[in-house]
């Protein structure tokens, strides 16, 4: 169950206690357990009702990009008013992936990450629109119903492409629907929602009915292919990825916090070379190396907070958080290992700026997250 997390770092978020996670199982599982935890879990999957009209007030979008190379994912959450559709909160939350890609079991990726955001989410969801299958899955279990199970909330799945299952012919217009069916048995439905443009395969995922979710897909459709919840959640989702990626750059550790002495990474020579005596730092030391700072014509500075030791001279590659402002230029970027978005910062901010002060350095604020980003692509470019 996701707890509140006292004394988090700004990164962490907010626990949300409108929303209850259930401890359905531990998330370190192989493969093989993976599948058959999916058959059981499955039977408990409820196939019948629909929210209530009436008292419906708010329908979340949930998507999930990756990025492969640093093992890390991004979840985009937004809830919508209903039935306005107006957006009335946007939440997303980066986190590691540690479940292998395997086809089938990708909801063992996606929903750790998607809970990280639902530490963030303020809105109390009546409905829970997935960009994923639900029961239209090879063991009727697919990300829909992960998340259904999880929230115990009404929960149905949108997908852009078929997972399994065969249809027949479907018509041109809108609000045409066919069954999917697998193995003889109805998993699902193709819906097209405009007018000669590719369905969509709805799917249940948790307590929502099979005809209800595809009312529900087309009444929260508005003149695109996907209804607006999963539309925006798959918007939010690219956005966010892109940012992380913007936000992430290859550093070279210079000096490791608590060692005494002044080493810098020396472009000829291609190594970290010792300049003299300094006082040991509180936080490890490096440079961004394709990113020239215009205010003194060196490699970026960048302080790294990480629980493990790196070795001088390693290059890693970062995650950009913030950055500490200085009235000379020679700003210095915050960030934690890319490869670990759930890095705790916490009073680290605090004693990089303790440091500069007690060394006389002309800092003047913390900037912000934009702010370092901004200034990584303006070094960049320089």
């Amino acid at each position: 169950m996701l707890r509140a997390r006292r004394g988090a770092d700004k990164r962490a978020g907010a626990y949300n206690p409108r929303v209850e996670i259930a401890p359905l199982h531990p998330w370190d599982l192989t493969p093989r357990e993976a599948m058959r935890l999916q058959t059981e879990l499955a039977s408990r999957v409820i196939r019948t009702g629909a929210p209530d009209n009436a008292s419906m007030r708010t329908v979340l979008g949930c998507d999930v990009a990756f990025d492969r190379r640093h093992g890390r994912g991004v979840a985009a959450i937004v809830a919508l008013a209903w039935p306005s559709l107006e957006v009335v909160e946007e939440v997303t939350a980066e986190a590691p992936v540690r479940f292998p890609y395997v086809p089938g079991l990708l909801s063992f990726r996606e929903t750790p990450v998607l809970l990280a955001a639902f530490e963030r989410l303020h809105a109390r969801p009546d409905l829970v629109m997935i960009d994923g299958h639900g029961f239209a899955h090879p063991r009727r279990f697919g990300f829909a119903c992960h998340v259904g199970l999880l929230l115990d909330a009404p929960t149905l799945g949108i997908a852009k492409s078929r997972l399994t299952g065969a249809s027949g012919p479907l018509r041109s217009e809108r609000g045409a629907r066919t069954d999917l069916i697998d193995n003889g048995e109805v998993i699902g439905a193709v819906v097209r929602t405009r007018q000669g443009v590719r369905p969509i395969f709805v799917s249940v995922g948790h307590r929502v009915s099979l005809a209800a979710a595809e009312r529900l897909a087309l009444e929260a459709t508005r003149g695109y292919r996907l209804p607006e919840p999963a539309r925006l959640a798959d918007a939010l989702s690219r956005r966010a990825r892109q940012r992380m990626l913007d936000a992430t750059a290859a550093m070279v550790v210079e000096q490791r916090a608590g060692e005494p002495g002044r080493w810098e990474w020396s472009a000829c020579e291609d190594e970290v070379v010792y300049r003299g005596q300094r006082e040991a730092m509180p936080l490890h030391y490096g440079a961004i190396v394709d990113a020239l700072n215009p205010a003194d014509g060196e490699p970026l500075d960048v302080m790294l907070v990480a629980s493990g030791e790196p070795a001088r001279g390693e290059r890693i590659d970062v995650r950009v958080i913030d950055v500490l402002l200085r009235a000379d230029g020679d700003h210095k970027l915050l960030a934690i290992p890319a490869s670990h978005p759930d890095e705790r910062v916490g009073d680290a901010r605090d004693r990089a700026w303790r440091w500069s002060l007690a060394l006389e350095r002309p800092v003047t604020s913390w900037g912000g997250e934009d702010a370092a980003i901004a200034l990584l692509k303006e070094c960049r470019e320089a």
